[in-house]
Protein backbone atom coordinates (compact mmCIF):
# COMPACT_ATOMS: atom_id res chain seq x y z
CA UNK A 1 0.00 0.00 0.00
CA UNK A 2 1.27 3.36 -0.79
CA UNK A 3 1.41 6.21 1.57
CA UNK A 4 1.45 9.67 0.43
CA UNK A 5 2.89 12.49 2.19
CA UNK A 6 4.18 15.84 1.83
CA UNK A 7 7.55 16.32 0.03
CA UNK A 8 10.03 18.55 1.51
CA UNK A 9 12.66 19.09 4.39
CA UNK A 10 9.95 19.95 7.19
CA UNK A 11 6.28 19.48 7.16
CA UNK A 12 5.94 22.20 8.69
CA UNK A 13 7.80 24.61 6.55
CA UNK A 14 5.53 23.53 3.76
CA UNK A 15 2.34 23.60 5.89
CA UNK A 16 3.38 27.73 6.47
CA UNK A 17 2.30 29.10 3.18
CA UNK A 18 2.55 32.59 3.40
CA UNK A 19 0.44 33.58 0.69
CA UNK A 20 0.65 30.88 -1.82
CA UNK A 21 -1.81 28.17 -2.35
CA UNK A 22 -1.89 24.25 -1.90
CA UNK A 23 -2.70 22.16 -3.82
CA UNK A 24 -2.97 17.66 -2.93
CA UNK A 25 -3.14 15.51 -6.09
CA UNK A 26 -3.52 18.37 -8.24
CA UNK A 27 -7.42 19.17 -7.06
CA UNK A 28 -8.15 16.66 -4.62
CA UNK A 29 -7.58 19.07 -1.83
CA UNK A 30 -7.04 22.67 -2.53
CA UNK A 31 -5.88 25.18 -0.08
CA UNK A 32 -6.94 28.66 -0.94
CA UNK A 33 -4.83 30.80 1.07
CA UNK A 34 -5.34 33.70 -0.66
CA UNK A 35 -9.04 33.66 0.37
CA UNK A 36 -9.67 31.32 2.94
CA UNK A 37 -11.26 28.76 1.30
CA UNK A 38 -10.87 24.95 0.91
CA UNK A 39 -12.13 22.78 -2.07
CA UNK A 40 -12.32 19.04 -2.32
CA UNK A 41 -11.96 17.96 -6.41
CA UNK A 42 -12.10 21.77 -7.31
CA UNK A 43 -8.88 24.57 -7.40
CA UNK A 44 -11.42 27.57 -7.50
CA UNK A 45 -13.43 27.26 -4.34
CA UNK A 46 -16.16 29.53 -4.19
CA UNK A 47 -17.49 29.10 -0.16
CA UNK A 48 -15.41 28.57 2.55
CA UNK A 49 -16.32 24.47 2.16
CA UNK A 50 -16.55 24.26 -1.47
CA UNK A 51 -17.00 20.34 -2.36
CA UNK A 52 -17.66 19.40 -6.40
CA UNK A 53 -19.11 16.22 -5.78
CA UNK A 54 -20.90 13.96 -3.75
CA UNK A 55 -21.16 15.03 0.26
CA UNK A 56 -22.62 12.65 3.19
CA UNK A 57 -23.08 13.50 6.84
CA UNK A 58 -24.95 11.67 9.66
CA UNK A 59 -25.81 15.31 10.71
CA UNK A 60 -26.15 18.49 9.07
CA UNK A 61 -25.98 21.21 11.38
CA UNK A 62 -26.41 24.85 10.41
CA UNK A 63 -26.44 28.01 12.49
CA UNK A 64 -27.65 31.02 10.20
CA UNK A 65 -28.49 29.52 6.84
CA UNK A 66 -28.42 26.35 4.67
CA UNK A 67 -28.43 26.35 0.40
CA UNK A 68 -29.50 23.44 -1.32
CA UNK A 69 -29.66 24.20 -5.50
CA UNK A 70 -32.89 27.20 -5.68
CA UNK A 71 -33.52 26.34 -1.61
CA UNK A 72 -32.47 28.64 1.19
CA UNK A 73 -33.18 27.62 4.77
CA UNK A 74 -32.98 30.29 6.87
CA UNK A 75 -34.29 29.71 10.87
CA UNK A 76 -37.95 28.46 9.97
CA UNK A 77 -38.22 29.47 6.76
CA UNK A 78 -37.49 27.58 3.32
CA UNK A 79 -37.50 29.45 -0.03
CA UNK A 80 -36.47 28.94 -3.49
CA UNK A 81 -35.49 30.90 -6.32
CA UNK A 82 -37.47 28.81 -8.67
CA UNK A 83 -41.40 29.33 -9.32
CA UNK A 84 -42.18 25.73 -7.97
CA UNK A 85 -41.51 24.06 -5.30
CA UNK A 86 -42.29 20.29 -5.29
CA UNK A 87 -42.37 17.78 -2.61
CA UNK A 88 -42.70 14.14 -3.65
CA UNK A 89 -42.79 11.95 -1.33
CA UNK A 90 -42.60 7.86 -2.07
CA UNK A 91 -44.73 5.05 -1.36
CA UNK A 92 -48.48 3.21 -1.99
CA UNK A 93 -49.98 6.01 0.46
CA UNK A 94 -47.54 9.33 -0.29
CA UNK A 95 -47.80 11.86 2.21
CA UNK A 96 -47.26 15.38 3.44
CA UNK A 97 -47.87 15.88 6.92
CA UNK A 98 -48.09 19.30 8.53
CA UNK A 99 -49.58 20.67 11.21
CA UNK A 100 -50.52 24.40 10.76
CA UNK A 101 -49.94 25.14 6.65
CA UNK A 102 -50.07 29.52 5.76
CA UNK A 103 -50.44 29.96 2.17
CA UNK A 104 -50.49 33.42 1.20
CA UNK A 105 -53.44 34.80 3.81
CA UNK A 106 -54.96 31.30 3.79
CA UNK A 107 -53.99 29.13 6.97
CA UNK A 108 -55.00 25.32 6.97
CA UNK A 109 -55.07 24.03 10.19
CA UNK A 110 -56.50 20.64 11.76
CA UNK A 111 -59.28 20.60 9.91
CA UNK A 112 -60.11 23.79 9.20
CA UNK A 113 -59.49 26.50 6.08
CA UNK A 114 -59.64 30.28 6.74
CA UNK A 115 -58.27 33.18 6.23
CA UNK A 116 -55.75 34.57 7.92
CA UNK A 117 -56.58 38.92 6.95
CA UNK A 118 -59.10 40.44 8.42
CA UNK A 119 -62.60 40.05 6.11
CA UNK A 120 -60.79 38.45 3.63
CA UNK A 121 -62.30 35.96 1.35
CA UNK A 122 -61.52 32.33 0.19
CA UNK A 123 -61.67 31.47 -3.26
CA UNK A 124 -61.87 27.80 -4.30
CA UNK A 125 -61.49 27.72 -8.22
CA UNK A 126 -61.66 24.63 -10.47
CA UNK A 127 -59.49 24.87 -13.66
CA UNK A 128 -61.89 24.96 -17.15
CA UNK A 129 -64.30 23.32 -17.35
CA UNK A 130 -63.60 21.36 -14.15
CA UNK A 131 -66.05 21.15 -10.65
CA UNK A 132 -65.75 21.50 -7.38
CA UNK A 133 -66.93 18.34 -5.58
CA UNK A 134 -68.25 18.03 -2.35
CA UNK A 135 -68.86 14.26 -1.84
CA UNK A 136 -70.15 14.55 1.75
CA UNK A 137 -72.51 16.49 3.40
CA UNK A 138 -72.32 20.00 3.85
CA UNK A 139 -73.13 23.00 6.43
CA UNK A 140 -73.43 26.53 6.08
CA UNK A 141 -74.08 28.42 9.01
CA UNK A 142 -73.97 31.72 7.34
CA UNK A 143 -75.21 33.47 4.27
CA UNK A 144 -74.98 31.23 0.62
CA UNK A 145 -74.68 33.60 -2.13
CA UNK A 146 -74.84 31.83 -5.90
CA UNK A 147 -74.30 34.09 -9.35
CA UNK A 148 -74.73 31.23 -11.69
CA UNK A 149 -77.51 28.66 -11.76
CA UNK A 150 -78.47 26.12 -9.27
CA UNK A 151 -79.56 22.93 -9.86
CA UNK A 152 -80.40 20.63 -7.11
CA UNK A 153 -81.47 16.78 -6.92
CA UNK A 154 -83.11 14.87 -4.59
CA UNK A 155 -85.75 16.62 -1.07
CA UNK A 156 -85.03 20.20 -0.91
CA UNK A 157 -86.37 21.79 2.41
CA UNK A 158 -86.67 25.97 3.02
CA UNK A 159 -86.25 27.24 6.15
CA UNK A 160 -87.40 24.70 9.77
CA UNK A 161 -89.16 27.34 11.78
CA UNK A 162 -92.55 28.81 10.64
CA UNK A 163 -92.55 31.77 12.66
CA UNK A 164 -89.24 32.74 11.65
CA UNK A 165 -87.70 31.93 8.38
CA UNK A 166 -88.85 33.34 5.40
CA UNK A 167 -88.50 32.17 1.64
CA UNK A 168 -88.20 35.53 -1.09
CA UNK A 169 -88.79 35.29 -4.53
CA UNK A 170 -86.99 37.84 -6.37
CA UNK A 171 -87.17 36.39 -10.13
CA UNK A 172 -89.76 35.12 -11.85
CA UNK A 173 -90.69 31.42 -11.39
CA UNK A 174 -90.51 30.07 -14.86
CA UNK A 175 -92.13 26.30 -14.45
CA UNK A 176 -95.47 24.76 -12.99
CA UNK A 177 -95.49 24.12 -9.45
CA UNK A 178 -97.21 21.04 -8.63
CA UNK A 179 -97.73 19.02 -5.17
CA UNK A 180 -96.64 15.93 -4.55
CA UNK A 181 -99.84 14.22 -3.01
CA UNK A 182 -103.51 15.53 -4.55
CA UNK A 183 -105.73 17.22 -1.72
CA UNK A 184 -103.61 17.48 0.68
CA UNK A 185 -101.18 20.89 0.88
CA UNK A 186 -102.97 24.43 0.90
CA UNK A 187 -101.58 27.58 -0.74
CA UNK A 188 -101.90 30.12 2.35
CA UNK A 189 -103.87 29.60 5.58
CA UNK A 190 -106.96 31.17 7.34
CA UNK A 191 -104.25 33.61 9.07
CA UNK A 192 -101.52 34.14 5.90
CA UNK A 193 -103.85 34.77 3.04
CA UNK A 194 -102.72 36.16 -0.30
CA UNK A 195 -103.62 39.14 -0.87
CA UNK A 196 -104.02 39.19 -4.56
CA UNK A 197 -103.87 36.04 -7.00
CA UNK A 198 -103.75 36.99 -10.66
CA UNK A 199 -104.76 34.06 -13.04
CA UNK A 200 -105.90 33.42 -16.25
CA UNK A 201 -107.79 30.44 -15.91
CA UNK A 202 -109.22 28.78 -12.95
CA UNK A 203 -109.64 25.12 -12.44
CA UNK A 204 -111.31 24.46 -9.20
CA UNK A 205 -113.88 21.56 -7.46
CA UNK A 206 -114.67 24.59 -4.87
CA UNK A 207 -113.98 27.97 -4.44
CA UNK A 208 -114.12 30.00 -0.57
CA UNK A 209 -113.80 33.00 -0.28
CA UNK A 210 -114.47 36.50 1.09
CA UNK A 211 -114.13 38.72 -1.73
CA UNK A 212 -114.10 37.34 -5.37
CA UNK A 213 -113.55 39.71 -8.25
CA UNK A 214 -112.87 38.80 -11.96
CA UNK A 215 -113.68 40.70 -15.23
CA UNK A 216 -114.94 36.74 -16.57
CA UNK A 217 -115.78 33.78 -14.73
CA UNK A 218 -116.46 30.79 -16.64
CA UNK A 219 -117.66 26.88 -15.48
CA UNK A 220 -118.86 23.78 -17.33
CA UNK A 221 -122.31 25.51 -18.15
CA UNK A 222 -122.24 28.88 -16.22
CA UNK A 223 -120.76 32.50 -17.63
CA UNK A 224 -120.50 35.42 -15.31
CA UNK A 225 -119.23 38.52 -17.08
CA UNK A 226 -119.72 41.87 -15.80
CA UNK A 227 -123.28 42.27 -14.29
CA UNK A 228 -124.82 39.50 -16.55
CA UNK A 229 -124.73 35.49 -15.57
CA UNK A 230 -126.08 33.45 -18.37
CA UNK A 231 -126.20 29.69 -19.03
CA UNK A 232 -123.45 28.51 -21.96
CA UNK A 233 -125.43 25.59 -23.04
CA UNK A 234 -128.66 26.83 -24.93
CA UNK A 235 -132.47 25.60 -23.65
CA UNK A 236 -130.42 24.91 -19.85
CA UNK A 237 -131.93 26.65 -17.01
CA UNK A 238 -129.97 28.54 -14.07
CA UNK A 239 -130.02 27.03 -10.55
CA UNK A 240 -129.93 29.01 -7.49
CA UNK A 241 -130.18 26.17 -4.55
CA UNK A 242 -129.90 26.35 -0.65
CA UNK A 243 -130.17 23.73 2.04
CA UNK A 244 -132.90 23.14 4.62
CA UNK A 245 -134.71 26.58 5.58
CA UNK A 246 -132.67 28.74 3.51
CA UNK A 247 -133.94 30.96 0.62
CA UNK A 248 -132.29 32.64 -2.51
CA UNK A 249 -132.63 36.40 -1.82
CA UNK A 250 -132.71 38.94 -4.48
CA UNK A 251 -132.95 42.45 -3.16
CA UNK A 252 -135.89 42.06 -0.34
CA UNK A 253 -137.12 39.40 -1.96
CA UNK A 254 -136.58 35.65 -0.58
CA UNK A 255 -137.03 32.99 -2.72
CA UNK A 256 -137.51 29.49 -1.24
CA UNK A 257 -139.44 26.37 -2.68
CA UNK A 258 -142.15 27.87 -4.35
CA UNK A 259 -142.72 30.83 -2.30
CA UNK A 260 -141.58 34.83 -2.81
CA UNK A 261 -141.04 36.75 0.56
CA UNK A 262 -140.65 40.44 1.25
CA UNK A 263 -138.47 40.24 3.34
CA UNK A 264 -139.19 43.71 5.17
CA UNK A 265 -141.86 43.46 7.19
CA UNK A 266 -144.66 46.08 6.24
CA UNK A 267 -143.37 46.97 2.43
CA UNK A 268 -145.48 46.74 -0.61
CA UNK A 269 -144.54 44.31 -3.20
CA UNK A 270 -144.84 45.70 -6.40
CA UNK A 271 -144.66 44.47 -9.93
CA UNK A 272 -143.88 46.86 -12.74
CA UNK A 273 -143.47 46.65 -16.27
CA UNK A 274 -143.23 49.05 -18.95
CA UNK A 275 -145.21 49.52 -21.74
CA UNK A 276 -146.53 45.89 -21.27
CA UNK A 277 -148.13 43.83 -18.99
CA UNK A 278 -147.55 40.99 -15.90
CA UNK A 279 -148.21 37.53 -16.52
CA UNK A 280 -148.13 34.63 -14.22
CA UNK A 281 -148.38 31.50 -15.78
CA UNK A 282 -148.47 28.08 -14.60
CA UNK A 283 -150.65 24.45 -14.41
CA UNK A 284 -151.01 24.47 -10.42
CA UNK A 285 -150.14 28.68 -10.01
CA UNK A 286 -150.73 32.42 -11.12
CA UNK A 287 -152.32 33.01 -14.56
CA UNK A 288 -153.00 36.44 -15.56
CA UNK A 289 -154.72 37.04 -17.77
CA UNK A 290 -156.61 33.72 -18.55
CA UNK A 291 -159.51 32.70 -19.92
CA UNK A 292 -162.38 30.50 -19.30
CA UNK A 293 -162.56 26.49 -19.65
CA UNK A 294 -159.26 24.78 -20.51
CA UNK A 295 -156.92 27.77 -19.21
CA UNK A 296 -157.89 27.52 -15.92
CA UNK A 297 -155.58 25.62 -13.69
CA UNK A 298 -155.95 22.37 -13.66
CA UNK A 299 -155.14 21.79 -9.81
CA UNK A 300 -156.93 24.71 -7.40
CA UNK A 301 -155.10 25.71 -4.49
CA UNK A 302 -156.21 28.41 -1.56
CA UNK A 303 -154.53 32.09 -2.11
CA UNK A 304 -154.26 30.98 -6.05
CA UNK A 305 -155.56 33.82 -7.99
CA UNK A 306 -157.09 34.67 -12.10
CA UNK A 307 -158.86 37.04 -13.91
CA UNK A 308 -161.93 36.37 -15.34
CA UNK A 309 -162.22 37.50 -18.64
CA UNK A 310 -165.70 37.00 -19.20
CA UNK A 311 -166.68 38.67 -15.60
CA UNK A 312 -163.49 41.37 -16.21
CA UNK A 313 -162.34 40.84 -12.64
CA UNK A 314 -159.89 39.13 -10.42
CA UNK A 315 -160.51 36.36 -8.29
CA UNK A 316 -159.12 34.49 -5.32
CA UNK A 317 -159.66 30.55 -4.66
CA UNK A 318 -160.45 30.40 -1.03
CA UNK A 319 -160.15 27.06 -0.50
CA UNK A 320 -163.48 25.98 -1.90
CA UNK A 321 -164.91 28.59 -4.15
CA UNK A 322 -163.53 31.55 -6.67
CA UNK A 323 -164.47 34.88 -5.39
CA UNK A 324 -163.77 37.87 -6.69
CA UNK A 325 -161.25 41.06 -4.68
CA UNK A 326 -164.48 42.95 -4.03
CA UNK A 327 -166.52 39.75 -2.81
CA UNK A 328 -168.79 36.95 -4.53
CA UNK A 329 -169.99 39.41 -7.12
CA UNK A 330 -169.17 42.37 -8.51
CA UNK A 331 -165.42 42.12 -8.80
CA UNK A 332 -163.38 44.82 -9.95
CA UNK A 333 -163.83 46.02 -13.90
CA UNK A 334 -160.07 46.42 -15.44
CA UNK A 335 -159.72 49.37 -17.81
CA UNK A 336 -159.53 48.18 -21.06
CA UNK A 337 -158.32 52.12 -23.01
CA UNK A 338 -154.56 51.85 -23.24
CA UNK A 339 -154.30 55.46 -22.24
CA UNK A 340 -155.47 54.58 -18.44
CA UNK A 341 -153.11 53.37 -15.68
CA UNK A 342 -154.14 51.71 -13.15
CA UNK A 343 -152.08 50.03 -9.97
CA UNK A 344 -153.58 46.94 -8.36
CA UNK A 345 -151.85 46.05 -4.89
CA UNK A 346 -152.45 42.88 -4.10
CA UNK A 347 -152.30 41.47 -0.63
CA UNK A 348 -151.05 38.35 0.44
CA UNK A 349 -151.87 36.19 4.11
Amino acid sequence: MAVGRISGPLLKDNLLRNGVNLAFETNLLYLDVVNSRLGVKTTTPQYDLDVNGTTRSTFLYTTTQADIATFTVTGSTISSTSNTITFTPNGANPTVFSGTINVGTLTISGNTVQATGTNNDVNIAANGTGSINLNSNVLVTGDLHATGNITADGNIQLGNNLAVDTVSFAGEVNSDIIPATNNTYNLGSNVLAWNTVYANNISTSAITTTTFTASDFLTSGLEITGNTISARNSNTNINLTTTGTGGVVIGNFKILNNSITNTVAGSVTQFNENSGYVKFSGTNGIVIPVGTGSNYPSVTETGMMRYNSDQQYVEIYNGSLWTSVAGNSGGVTLATSVSTSITYALLFG
